[in-house]
This record gives C-alpha cells, structure tokens and sequence, in this order.
C-alpha cells in the first residue's frame, strides 16, 4: 500500500512546490518519539492537502483559513497539517517561528526524508535541555508563547536560558491579550504534563501565573508566619507538587490496597473529564484550594484564622474558571474540590469514623470524593514530615485509607441503593413538598448506611419515628 509520504511528495511535484516536515514532527524525530500528528509546510498548501486528502479517501477540515492551516484526517486517525510557506524559501519560513527546537525542517523526497535543516541550532539546543526563543518578538506576535514556553519545558524536560527567561518577565502582562479559550487549552496541556508543578513554581517567579490568576496575588502577603516567604501563594504550589508527587507513586503509598483499590484509582485520576485528564484538574484543584483564605483571614484571640474559606474560595474558582473559558464541567468540579478540601482532615480529627460520616462524605463527593482524597493529602503533607508521607501511619492517611477501601470494597453500605424518593414520603406521611422532606430523606440514608435500615417498609417506618420525634 502507497505510503502518505510518497502521496504528499508525488502530490507536491505536480504542484511544483516543495513540501518539508518542520515544527513537533521534526524535533519528535529527534527525540525518537512516536509520531501520530504530522506537521508539514509547502506553498499552494491548500491545493497540496486537497489531493492528498482525495488520494488517501481522507478527510480534510480547514483549521485556520486566515494563516491557510489545513488538516488531512487519515481513516486510522493520524493526521497531516498542512501549513502554507511563509515567505518564498523555508529558512524565512522558520525564522518566523517560537523556539530553535521547533525551527528545523526536513525536505521531502522520493529518496526519503533527507537533510536537516536547522538555521537556529534547535538539535544543539534539544541535545542539551535548553528552551530558547528566537527573540523577544516571538511573544509579542502571539502571547500564548509567554505560557506554551513553560509547557514545553515542563513536557521535554528542559531549562528556559536566560535571556528568554528575561523576554517573558518583560512581557508577561501580553498574555491578557491572547484569547481566553486559548490560555486554558494551554494552561491544561501544562497542567497534564508529569512536571508541571516546577513549571508553575518558574511561572510565579516571572508573573505568568498571577497573571493568568490575578486573584492569587493577595495570598502572597497572608499566611508568612506559617508558610514562609509567598505565604498562601507558596502554600498552593507546594500542594500541586505534592499532589504530582502523589499521583506518581499511588502504586508505592502504603494507605491503597494494592489488590483491590489501586488499579481503581488509577482508573479514575487517568480518565477524561469532557476530554481532559482528571489528575490535570487534581493539580489545578490544588493550585486553587485556599483561594479563599485572603478574603477570609482574621486574627483571633492571637491566631491567624480563615473561617469559611472553603465556600469563599469555591465561588472565587468558579468564577475565575469561568473567565478562563473552563467548561461548566470542569468549572463545578473544581468548585466542589475547593468547597470540601477540609473534609478529610476534619473526618480525620473525629474521635472515629463511621460509616454514617463516610456515606455522607460520597454521598455529597460521589466518585470525585476519590480526587477530593488526593487533594486533600497534597494539602495536608505541607504540614507533614516528608518522611511520613504514604506510610499510613498518618491519621488524615489512614481516613483516606479507609474511605477508599469503603468505596471501592463496600460500595453498597457507603452508598446504599434508594428505597424511598420524596414523593414516597408525602404519600406515606401525609406531608406536603418542603424542607422536612430533604431532611427525612437524609436520615433515612444515614440508617441505610449504618445498617440499621435495609428495605422500603423499614424506611417508611424509621421515617415516622424521625418525624415525630422533630
């Protein structure tokens, strides 16, 4: 079967114009990486990806009419980006571009792929972990470059030199200009990568990150005595790290069973939430917990207090996210997070836990209580030895250790089957619709969570006791 390289080489023939691979596909080479995404430039790109996408029974979607960026979906998903040639050769073409790694290109030929061409040094610069912008104007063309330079060095493992670290200082406040829908794709693609929280940490010290989260900034003057130097702002990037920390080591950390629990948690922080990964959202969770504390901080009787700054911080990130073009999804996730980041510790705190507490706990979380979990824990262990982290010796660890086991192990008493709805009630108790019926619904659940409750008739009948006893 012909191959899309021969297609795209004999297709660019007959349009006398030369195509060459440039951008990710080139430095992915490089680094010996899979390919699925092909980036590729030629002049007449329209009329290039046209008679590729017709000679493959591909399909062809036009992504940006106005820079002429067209796209060629193969039957087996990968794809071809067509881009056209900016200038009249391809060393103006790539000088055009961001970064040195992504300023190579590779002619196409009917011999093959041949000839590296690499005006700016990129494979030097690849071989040897540095990130280099090709000047400053890179950023005022298009700002989201200011945030996709800390993505790049979070995903590829390298270091910002100097003098680009200086051009993003200098024009950081640019990327209030780019679109907002655009800085959360990216600020998610960072989000997704293993080391993002050194990319935020590196993001705060240059202005990105307040700058993208405004409302961060009064944190960085509360809370010193307890966190140090940035106070509530340091607080939350050591809470994404140690949230990254965790989700790198759920197979080492003594508090998940191993047999029953672990493979079930690595299923959820892995799946997609309306296309993006969960643990993305974990780590902006925990970048967003105590939003609230500065708006809440009081001193009381000598001590620093931060009362009600759950519900505070939760209408903060959700209206934040919001301006950040977050889905409504992603949006209601956070602001659960943020609202009932306390829970475990306090659970914890308890002289015991019972069943009654951790049926409430998924009850009010569902699923989600698992992130809220994990989250909490990349709070907690800011205030806990290193040494003890993930040895279930902690009591926060092993409340989490427990609510896990009793989700995932015994699901049906933490979150019993309904036996009786609201209208059930009415009927039985001769009651009209209001607040009486929630609260009568809610202590039916805590029987059926502690056993003490198991069939409709049962129900009914603890529903009356309850009622006249009220």
């Amino acid at each position: 079967m012909i191959s899309f390289h021969d297609v795209i080489v004999s297709s660019c023939r007959r349009l006398r114009v030369d195509p060459y691979w440039v951008g990710g596909t080139v430095r992915d080479r490089l680094l010996g990486r899979d390919l699925h995404d092909w980036d590729l430039v030629c002049a007449q790109a329209r009329r290039a990806a046209s008679a590729v996408a017709r000679r493959l029974s591909a399909k062809l979607i036009v992504l940006d009419e106005q820079h002429r960026i067209y796209r060629v979906i193969l039957p087996n998903r990968t794809t071809l980006d067509f881009a056209e040639l900016q200038g009249t050769t391809i060393q103006q073409d790539l000088s055009r571009r961001d970064f040195t790694l992504n300023a190579m290109a590779l002619p196409l030929t009917p011999a093959g792929v041949k000839g590296l061409i690499d005006p700016f040094n990129g494979q030097k610069d690849l071989k040897n972990g540095i990130l280099r912008a090709l000047s400053r104007k890179v950023f005022v063309e298009d700002p989201l470059r200011l945030l996709r330079a800390y993505r790049m060095a979070a995903q590829f493992n390298l270091a910002i030199e100097p003098r680009t670290s200086r051009w993003i200082v200098a024009e950081q406040k640019r990327l209030n200009r780019a679109a907002r829908e655009r800085v959360r794709e990216e600020l998610l693609r960072l989000l997704s990568q293993t080391q993002s929280g050194d990319a935020l940490a590196a993001m705060d010290k240059s202005g990105l990150l307040t700058t993208i989260f405004p409302e961060l900034e009064a944190g960085r003057r509360v809370g010193v005595a307890y966190y140090g130097k940035g106070g509530v702002v340091k607080h939350h990037l050591q809470s994404v790290a140690n949230v990254e920390w965790l989700l790198e080591r759920l197979d080492a950390v003594a508090f998940i069973e191993r047999t029953s629990v672990l493979g079930k948690v690595q299923n959820y922080v892995r799946q997609l939430v309306g296309g993006v990964p969960r643990a993305a959202l974990l780590k902006l969770g925990a970048l967003l917990h105590d939003i609230g504390k500065p708006a809440t901080a009081e001193v009381i009787r000598g001590r620093l207090r931060f009362f009600g700054h759950e519900e505070v911080g939760a209408q903060i990130a959700h209206r934040t996210l919001g301006a950040l073009r977050f889905s409504r999804q992603e949006g209601s996730l956070i602001r659960l997070w943020v609202r009932h980041h306390m829970r475990p510790g306090n659970l914890a705190s308890a002289p015991r836990l019972t069943e009654k507490a951790m049926a409430r706990f998924f009850r009010d979380l569902g699923e989600d209580g698992v992130g809220m979990l994990l989250l909490s824990l990349g709070d907690h262990y800011t205030y806990l030895a290193r040494s003890q982290w993930g040895k279930a010796k902690d009591a926060v660890e092993k409340t989490a250790q427990r609510l896990l086991s009793a989700y995932y192990l015994k699901r049906e008493r933490v979150l019993p089957p309904k036996i009786v709805d609201g209208h059930d009630l009415m009927k039985a108790l001769h009651l009209k619709p209001g607040p009486v019926i929630g609260t009568l619904l809610e202590a039916v659940r805590d029987a059926q969570a502690g056993g003490k409750v198991k069939t409709r008739d049962e129900a009914l009948a603890f529903a009356r006791r309850v009622r006249k006893s009220t």
